[in-house]
């Protein structure tokens, strides 16, 4: 039988930051020697189930570098980073798909890097950073959706707010496209926007809320109840979907 496709973003989906850990979660990134990203215990043992039933394919926004500080309890052998220009493959960049990307990316290279000395200018951009020369973000103070909406329309970009960064993408550069190039999902979970054009490819979309779903639109969306932590719904769900389809 074909193993099942289960692709989850990270952050805020499976992991969450420092700021938002209890008594008993489990570290599962350092910076520097210090805490940065946890799991609950219960998410933390279901993602071992998840991952030795089914293809398990983190699909994250996070750079190269980012992502190798996390230590999930189970390691993927398929790993899509920098919002789908990197495959990495037991760790390592596939070199074909990231010269794919890198060609997508070129004629966008001078407004990425026109940005990038824009946004110096603005007093609500406290950083920014190119990320594996693909893509450009900002963190920003105060209102995310107004200062978007001041670029939509300005540049040839993908204007993308979300968090407290906003996010400047080349076209064609995004978690669906990426899907698109390996397999569509059976399932697929997700917390943002930027999770949306890979949520609208599976069969089953799991969300944290109403929001979300509306995004994604269709009837294949399920959201989270209120009184569950949205990684342990997840990998709940696959567990269970992973078990129903052998039997």
């Amino acid at each position: 039988m074909k193993r099942i496709l289960f692709a989850s973003d990270l952050d805020n989906t499976l992991i969450f930051s420092y700021k938002h850990c209890h008594p008993g979660d489990v570290c599962v990134e350092w910076l520097d020697g210090r805490e940065q990203s946890f799991m609950t215990q219960r998410a933390y043992a279901l993602l071992k189930d998840a991952a030795s039933a089914m293809d398990f394919l983190p699909v994250t926004t996070r750079s190269v570098e980012q992502y190798r500080r996390i230590q999930l309890p189970a390691e993927p052998k398929w790993t899509v980073t920098t919002n789908g220009g990197i495959l990495l493959r037991d760790d390592v960049p596939d070199a074909a798909w990231l010269a794919w990307s890198q060609k997508l990316a070129e004629p966008y290279q001078a407004e990425l890097g026109r940005l990038y000395q824009e946004l110096t200018k603005r007093s609500w951009c406290l950083r920014r950073k190119m990320v594996d020369g693909l893509y450009l973000f900002a963190v920003c103070e105060g209102n995310l959706a107004d200062y978007a909406k001041e670029y939509h329309g300005c540049t040839p970009l993908t204007v993308e707010p979300s968090g407290r960064k906003l996010y400047f993408f080349p076209p064609g550069l995004d978690k669906g496209a990426a899907l698109n190039r390996l397999s569509p999902p059976e399932i697929c979970a997700g917390d943002s926007a930027l999770d949306v054009p890979m949520l609208r490819l599976a069969k089953t979309a799991l969300v944290p809320n109403l929001e979300l779903a509306r995004l994604v639109g269709g009837e294949n969306v399920r959201i989270c109840p209120e009184n569950m932590h949205f990684s342990e719904f997840v990998l709940e769900f696959a567990t269970a979907f992973s078990a129903g389809q052998r039997t």
